[in-house]
This record gives C-alpha cells, structure tokens and sequence, in this order.
C-alpha cells in the first residue's frame, strides 16, 4: 500500500469514480460534501468522469448532477457515451451467449435482466427486482416474454440475473454460467445481489482506454476509485487505485490504498486532503 503523504494529486489528469458503494452509498443519494468536493477538483483543473456497471438512463441523473462533461465509462465498459446520448464506443455479447443465459434461467426460474443499450429489459417487475431496479425512472421495460424481443437480442450488451434474497444462489449460477460458457464470456459478480455475463476480456478498463486515448493522456496519468470485484482491472490499472473501506476483498487487494467508507465520505475526505497539500507547497 502508498503512504497518503506520498501521494501528489498533480501527477493526474483524470479521476474516475464508480458510483454505487463508492460515490453514494444505500441511499442512492451524493452526499453535498461530495459534490462540492468534485466541484472543487472540476474548478481546479482536474477534470473526472464516473465508470458504473449502469446504462446511461440509470446513470444519467447522478451525471447531470455532478455536470460531468467527459464522456462515461458504462456497462462495465462494455459503452463509452456523453451525457448528450453520443456514443464513443459500444461492444455486445455473442446472439447464442444471450439467447442460452435466457435458456438457462427460464429452466431455473432466475430473473434475467438484459442491458441492450439505452434499455433495460426483464420479463416483470417483482419482489427480487425492484430493490435493484425500483429507484430508476427510465429505461425499464417489462417485457413479459423474451420473445417479444427477439430481434433485439444480437445487441445486447450484457446480462445478469438479479437475487437480493439469496446471494449463495448467484455462487451457483455463477458456477453454472462458468461451466456452460466455459471461458467464452466474462462472468462477474458485481455486487452482493448480481452476477452478470460481459463480453469476453470487456472491463472498465476497456471502456477508459477508449476514452483516453481521445484525451491524449496515459493511464498512469489516471487516479480511480471503486468499491468491488468489477472495479478490480480498473483499481490495478492505473497510476493510483483507491478502495473505499467497505470494498470488496479484492477491490481492495487490487488498490494502491484504501480510503474511508462510503458512507463516511472516504472519497471526499481523502481529495480534500489532497487539495489541501497542494495548496499549501
């Protein structure tokens, strides 16, 4: 681990943040202190962007609040796209991948969610999916049958299967996906309640790369904060990886350092005590 007091905020360019369990926490709500602090970081010349396993309507309100003008790593880097709706760059899962994880849970009654781009699709809103998907105002389609969107398919840019009662139960799909795809596809697991399907070798890496190659820098040149297992290539990718306390065991083997928790503001509290080193050589 990097001693704080080694740490020097003007030897980066860019800071990227994921959202959920590291800029807000339960709540789904930024803290103002939050915000006033990457405020701050915009005015004195560090510009950020936010990287999430979200789509742009999932994401969009937490990006217009904090006015992020860089474009956003979503979907697990999976799509690059500004806040205007450009898309920079987007990949997507083999038809056969998607179209057997729909086989597989329709055999073992397990909510499916497939992201294809600005969507979120699910055969119905229940009890399981709504502590997830229950706070987000756009997006959402209730499809009833798979069917009914078969044409979409070839386009869907990942897919998970949603359990926020039992999280044992995820372990096995996980393992069940393992052993069906056998390699062909990345299987996550993202937070205590989702397992999810990537195309193979796509992280948010994948996604930052796409974005700084655009903005001439390296990503040496890039400080990064998250809290989980999919934060883990981004963490141990760049100049200085960041875990909030309440990260995942290998989010924070992955990092350079580990920071308060989300709920006590870590990421805040740690730059303002970058700014306030700056200010005072």
């Amino acid at each position: 681990m990097i001693q704080t007091d080694k740490i020097d905020i003007r030897d980066f360019k860019l800071l990227v943040f994921d959202i959920d369990g590291t800029l807000m926490g339960k709540d789904h709500i930024i803290h103002p202190f939050t915000k006033e602090t990457l405020f701050k970081l915009r005015a004195e010349g560090y510009p950020f962007t936010l990287a999430t396993g979200k789509n742009m309507p999932a994401t969009i309100s937490q990006a217009d609040e904090l006015e992020v003008d860089l474009p956003l790593v979503l979907i697990n880097g999976g799509m690059v796209q500004t806040r205007a709706g450009k898309i920079i760059s987007e990949l997507t899962l083999p038809a056969a991948v998607t179209r057997k994880a729909i086989e597989i849970c329709e055999a073992r009654k397990k909510d499916l969610v497939i992201y294809i781009g600005d969507g979120i699709f699910f055969k119905e809103m229940n009890e399981n999916i709504f502590p997830v998907y229950g706070h987000i105002t756009a997006g959402l389609h209730a499809v009833g049958e798979w069917e009914t969107i078969r044409e979409k398919i070839p386009n869907a840019n990942k897919c998970l299967v949603v359990d926020s009662f039992e999280p044992m139960n995820l372990l096995e799909m996980g393992n069940v996906f393992d052993d069906v795809f056998k390699g062909a596809v990345d299987v996550l697991h993202t937070s205590m309640v989702l397992v999810e399907l990537m195309p193979k070798g796509v992280n948010k890496v994948t996604g930052i790369r796409a974005l700084v190659e655009s903005m001439g820098i390296s990503m040496d040149e890039i400080m990064a904060f998250g809290d989980y297992d999919n934060d883990v290539e981004m963490l141990s990718s760049v100049g200085l990886g960041v875990a909030v306390e309440n990260a995942s065991p290998s989010a924070k083997a992955a990092a350079d350092i580990v920071i308060g928790s989300v709920d006590e503001q870590g990421p805040a509290v740690f730059l303002n005590k970058m700014l306030d080193r700056q200010s005072r050589k």
